[in-house]
């Protein structure tokens, strides 16, 4: 009996270890556990540890040494513990236009090459060269995935992988960095949506943000997206006749209010990322559209006359302003030409180079509804967008905001740096996945924190550090949490933002009623929002700015007794 009671604890001890080595990233799996004297297959135990890390997001990636934030879900370790990347982290972290053609054909571009992937094939292509695979690529929860170490070999990459440490380190002592080819049209990459006519309205604004939308979208999929409902839904006094801006279009995008298509009344994508550009942009303005998709931006046009204006080329399709009014008419920027000579454009241009635009205005105009615009045009690049994440309508449960209207005004305390934070009700019991907010300027360096017990503002000193990160563009973001935050149905909770960016006075994007929005259309009782100069004195934004703040939460609700 007392054998017997040996052994069941010495089994027991050793099943306890055996767990607390499949929970322990850092140990060292990259050895073959023995178990009893019988040897646990890699095939039995390489698929636990790599649920388990991949279940974590213990992934440690870094580069040259240095330790690299990445996106949720942008690594995934397979079944034989081998690296794959998600075309998104191609996109993000190596600066690789990567997209999917036919649901299988995986093309990448880079330095004016393209590798091209089969989901069903062990080889890929480059430039007519046949390169076998370590593994098959692969679509995990709807996203594409390619085996990263060989990419890494093709891009020139030393790969070090660390199963031990779960650790990848990518060194780029022999590889050339990214660089934009001199001339690119998403025409010919199938990446250009259908061309739309806005008519006799001045709407622009929606039909270029939906063809940037679009373009971003292609060639995975093609949407037809309704401009209808953007402009029906706005919450602006506008007419269809007085125009509108990108920040009217973002705000029923972010707030998940559409995009619907043609065919149906149903919200069909849920847009998460957008990046901002400026005049001077002109560079970033190129990555964004090889990256991402269309670019919309505004540019200054006589609406009833361009055809005839004088700094129009008819002949060539070329368009330069050069005068001082400001911008009244968007468009798409889809592609470039660093060569396109200045010679194309009316009067004096100071060099080459042009921006190739597609416009709302038919496919009589220009070149098939697309045109030319100099580098050198006195507004382009102005208030320009790109959609940089946008995911399926089912990503989240549930948003929580109180800013519907979308950003209209910033606070801040006269320096770069401040603190905000948003009160939320939950409706029952859920997790907060993620938050998202508006970083006005670049390199943006954020904090977020999160108080599940949400108590009069005293209780925010209470706050766990949920993300940390640096935003290299400006625009919206979605930060996903790298630990769960649970709530109960009833239940308060905050969302805290530390935010720093340079250059800015008043780095905290907020909503409140400008003179052009419909009364009543921004509610103050939506939600609680605060900021403070340190993260210890709070003002309420509803009293001192009569706004609210945009910082939004999303969540998954938990099933519990009585739900399904």
């Amino acid at each position: 009996m007392k054998v017997m009671r040996r052994y069941v604890v010495m089994a027991v001890f050793l099943l306890l270890l055996f767990v607390l080595k499949l929970n322990t990233v850092s140990d060292d799996y990259s050895n073959v556990e023995t178990f009893r004297g019988a040897q646990l297959e890699q095939s039995v135990f390489y698929p636990l540890i790599a649920k388990n890390i991949n279940d974590e997001g213990s992934l440690v990636l870094q580069m040259n040494d240095e330790n690299i934030s990445y996106d949720a879900g942008e690594l995934y370790l397979n079944e034989n513990m081998e690296v794959m990347a998600s075309l998104e982290f191609f996109r993000d972290i190596l600066s690789t236009s990567a997209r999917c053609y036919e649901e299988k054909k995986i093309v990448l571009e880079r330095n004016n090459l393209e590798y091209i992937f089969d989901l069903d094939e062990t080889s890929a292509s480059v430039e007519g060269e046949t390169i076998e695979l370590s593994c098959t690529p692969m679509v995990e929860k709807d996203k594409y995935f390619l085996p990263l170490k060989d990419v890494c070999e093709m891009f020139g990459y030393e790969y070090n992988w660390s199963t031990q440490k779960a650790t990848l380190n990518i060194t780029s002592t022999e590889a050339s960095g990214s660089n934009l080819p001199t001339a690119y049209d998403l025409r010919k990459k199938g990446r250009v949506s259908e061309i739309k006519d806005q008519g006799n309205t001045d709407t622009c604004w929606a039909y270029a943000a939906f063809g940037a939308l679009e373009s971003g979208l292609l060639p995975e999929e093609n949407l037809s997206l309704d401009a209808s409902d953007l402009i029906e839904k706005k919450p602006y006094t506008y007419t269809d006749n007085s125009g509108g801006d990108f920040a009217m279009a973002l705000s029923y995008l972010l707030s998940w209010k559409g995009p619907v298509t043609e065919e149906s009344s149903e919200t069909v994508k849920h847009v998460q990322q957008v990046h901002f550009y400026d005049t001077d942009d002109i560079d970033d303005i190129k990555w964004g559209v090889y990256l991402y998709g269309g670019v919309s931006t505004s540019i200054y046009a006589n609406v009833s006359s361009l055809g005839s204006s004088s700094n129009y080329n008819r002949s060539t399709n070329a368009y330069c302003y050069r005068g001082s009014n400001s911008a009244n008419h968007d468009v798409v920027i889809i592609g470039w030409d660093d060569h396109y000579d200045a010679s194309n454009f009316n009067g004096s241009v100071p060099g080459d180079g042009a921006f190739i635009c597609q416009n709302s205005w038919g496919s009589d105009f220009g070149d098939n509804g697309v045109f030319y615009v100099s580098y050198y045009d006195s507004n382009i690049g102005y208030q320009a967008v790109s959609y940089a994440k946008v995911e399926a309508s089912d990503n989240y449960d549930f948003i929580a905001q109180m800013d519907e209207c979308g950003w209209t005004g910033q606070i801040g305390y006269s320096k770069a740096d401040a603190w905000a934070a948003a009160v939320y009700e939950s409706e029952q019991d859920a997790t907060i996945d993620a938050c998202g907010f508006y970083a006005l300027g670049k390199d943006t360096q954020y904090q977020i924190y999160v108080v599940s017990d949400y108590n009069g503002v005293n209780s925010l000193a209470s706050r766990t550090l949920v993300a940390e990160g640096s935003l290299k563009a400006a625009g919206f973001y979605t930060i996903p949490f790298l630990r769960e935050v649970r709530v109960g149905a009833k239940d308060e909770y905050a969302i805290l933002l530390y935010i720093n960016t340079p250059d800015k006075d008043h780095p905290v994007a907020i909503e409140y009623k400008t003179s052009n929005m419909e009364e009543g259309s921004v509610d103050l009782s939506d939600g609680k929002s605060f900021v403070s100069k340190n993260g210890l004195e709070w003002e309420s934004i509803e009293d001192t700015a009569k706004g609210n703040l945009c910082l939004k939460a999303y969540g998954t609700y938990l099933e519990t007794e009585g739900t399904k």
